[in-house]
């Protein structure tokens, strides 16, 4: 049984090419890493975006392998929505550095160049209080106190584990967490059954 393990980029996803180089390079601590561009940019309404994620799930827990889920940032809404979709067929979900409460505190610029974003955390809103305590221990949140984009307290779900990264900056506390963390992350997800 292999372990596809999904990583959905937030905000400018089609120009981090770092991340989905070590998102691959994760074959060598035993998981099949896939990097999952929404792409957030542009005009497409989220559902068809969401609708490719749910897709690519299916695909390989239909070969009956496991699948977990890693989103950074604005990565995080699409990710937790898809679990809530998928509950039964994820075998673990991180979140790093996750852009999930306050969604009135994004800036409107961002909103208007990345529309289904903002449909993507309004819709996690609702599905927040669909998570059960079973959901929340398959699920970890990597967070730094260096990141001003986003602060802690946007980062939180009650009764989710927690660790803290170093105290970088938002975009160098995501790298860190998929190169040097990957693997404490990647044990994470492969002892959970």
């Amino acid at each position: 049984m292999k372990h596809h393990v999904i990583y959905v980029p937030g905000i400018g996803d089609n120009s981090f090419y770092v991340q989905g180089i070590a998102v691959r390079l994760w074959r060598l601590f035993g998981v099949r890493g896939h990097f999952h561009v929404m792409p957030w940019l542009g005009k497409e309404p989220f559902e068809p975006k969401l609708d490719r994620l749910l897709k690519e799930i299916d695909k390989y827990s239909g070969q009956g392998d496991k699948v977990s889920l890693i989103g950074p940032s604005a990565g995080t809404s699409a990710v937790l929505n898809a679990y809530v979709e998928r509950a039964d067929k994820i075998t673990g979900l991180i979140y790093i550095c996750a852009k999930i409460n306050a969604p009135e505190t994004v800036d409107q610029p961002t909103y208007d160049a990345n529309p289904a974003f903002k449909t993507s955390l309004e819709l996690l809103q609702k599905n927040l209080p669909k998570l059960t305590d079973n959901d929340k221990v398959k699920m970890l949140s990597l967070y730094s106190l260096g990141d001003k984009r986003v602060p802690y307290a946007a980062t939180v779900i009650p009764g989710v584990q927690e660790r803290r990264l170093p105290k970088f900056r938002h975009s160098l506390a995501i790298i860190y967490a998929i190169t040097l963390g990957a693997p404490r992350l990647l044990r994470f997800l492969k002892k959970l059954n």
